[in-house]
């Protein structure tokens, strides 16, 4: 079994179909019509079943295709890696979330580019939990993000500092002018909040369990844009980062009776080498950290 034989073999099972197969393939369908057959002749295996057009996988064809996904993954890597040992990693993919990236990307787009023009960074804003994921998934190469203090193994981090989950509210609420609150002081307060992408929405909900309470969160979304709108509109509080708030956002910030310390740091995957252009950036970003 070779490699293109592999290749075909996933692309048609994603499509289901040797003509569009052959299209993204760049090669002619009896091309791939010859591989197939000679694929189920190698491995004695029925792999198809023709359903009108589509081609469907019979139970040894989705087997065999879930070995054949593995491998090539593996190939993809392996090239990647091999690329990247022979030139610099001009492309860095970098997960920068939401509550941070008030403070950090208008540096990164400003600075940092202007020091490292030769330098391309992909960056995603996303939740912490999401920008985990990724870096263990292998998605994003750094992530400067908040985490908990039980860290996946198969991840290595460095912490660079710590940041103080708050309770966020405008600037008239009864409460804007306290120095602090507690979970009961906050039972029945209407909550818009960031998803469970976001490690506050962990926290928070923990905080309320704890007290046999649960929050009452009118809505949910991905965008910290979205939520100091809703809060600037009188619509709820919410929670957040303190480095989220930012002194034009207008918002009043109040720490809590009994602090959550979020983790903030850089996190990459455990085994996978860091490359002279990584290494650019994490220097960069640890010089940074230390001046805010």
């Amino acid at each position: 079994m070779t490699l293109i034989q592999m290749r075909y073999f996933a692309e048609v099972c994603h499509w289901q179909n040797i003509t569009k197969a052959a299209e993204q393939l760049h090669v002619s369908q009896p091309t791939i019509s010859v591989a197939l057959r000679a694929l189920e002749e190698e491995t004695e295996l029925q792999l198809f079943q023709r359903e009108g057009r589509k081609l469907m996988l019979t139970s040894d064809g989705g087997r065999l295709l879930g070995k054949v996904t593995h491998i090539l993954e593996q190939m993809r890597q392996l090239e990647e890696d091999v690329h990247a040992m022979a030139h610099h990693r001009n492309l860095i993919r970098m997960a920068l979330p939401l509550q941070l990236g008030t403070q950090f990307l208008p540096k990164i787009l400003g600075e940092f580019h202007h020091l490292h023009p030769e330098l391309e960074l992909d960056i995603i804003e996303s939740g912490g939990i999401s920008a985990l994921q990724m870096i263990e998934e292998e998605k994003l190469d750094i992530a400067l993000t908040n985490y908990e203090t039980g860290s996946n193994p198969k991840l290595d981090y460095e912490q660079l500092s710590t940041c103080e989950i708050c309770f966020v509210t405008y600037p008239e609420h009864p409460l804007a002018g306290r120095e602090s609150v507690s979970c009961e002081d906050l039972a029945e307060e209407p909550l818009v909040m960031l998803d469970s992408s976001f490690l506050v929405y962990q926290e928070i909900h923990e905080l309320y369990a704890r007290h046999n309470k649960q929050p009452r969160v009118m809505h949910y979304s991905p965008y910290l844009h979205t939520i100091k709108n809703l809060v600037r509109h009188q619509l709820g509080s919410t929670f957040l980062a303190r480095p989220a708030i930012l002194p034009d956002d207008h918002l009043a910030v109040v720490s809590l009776t009994e602090p959550i310390l979020l983790k903030s740091g850089i996190i990459t995957k455990k085994g996978r080498p860091l490359y002279a252009d990584d290494k650019v950036l994490i220097h960069y970003l640890q010089d940074i950290t230390r001046k805010l």
